[in-house]
């Protein structure tokens, strides 16, 4: 588990909310304070497309929404010229990658929690297992691809 602070707050929103950057994640939970409070359970809700599922191919295979689904509606939400006053999002990432390693079947999900308020910007890696298992191997390679993704879109981050 790692904890970034994000140093350019424009360009990481940008690509949050407007570049497909994190639709590769599926999103867990989230919370936007604006002048109302919004709380989004991100449990995909498959009947609501009488069969016709535009996510019928999730590779995530995990039962949360992803995040191109919802992200223009959260991007609607916090328009205007109001910052808005608390964000916190809970992703999950995709586990395929780390399939031959030994831990593998005790991934519950690979996590990324951001967090906005008035102090700004942070987000923490996570990892969720099934059980407690001593090598941190798959921690690491999480935390590491988190910071790899960031840092090819040149999003910049302090380490805390």
């Amino acid at each position: 588990m790692i904890a970034l602070k994000i140093k350019n707050l424009r360009h990481f929103m940008n690509h949050l909310f407007t570049l497909e950057t994190f639709d590769r994640f599926t999103l867990e939970e989230g919370v936007i304070k604006t002048f109302a409070s919004y709380s989004i359970d991100g449990l995909f809700e498959k009947d609501f497309f009488d069969g016709d599922d535009p996510v019928e191919k999730n590779v995530l295979g995990d039962p949360y929404t992803p995040w191109g689904l919802l992200r223009g509606s959260c991007r609607d939400l916090i328009k205007g010229k109001h910052t808005p006053g608390f964000m916190k999002f809970v992703f999950h990432g995709d586990t395929s990658p780390y399939r031959e390693l030994p831990g593998f079947p005790n991934i519950r999900a690979l996590l990324i929690m951001i967090r906005f308020d008035n102090t700004g910007l942070s987000v923490t890696t996570g990892t969720s297992l099934k059980e407690f298992i001593p090598d941190h191997e798959i921690d690491i390679l999480w935390d590491n691809d988190i910071k790899k993704l960031f840092t090819g879109c040149g999003i910049e981050f302090e380490e805390l």
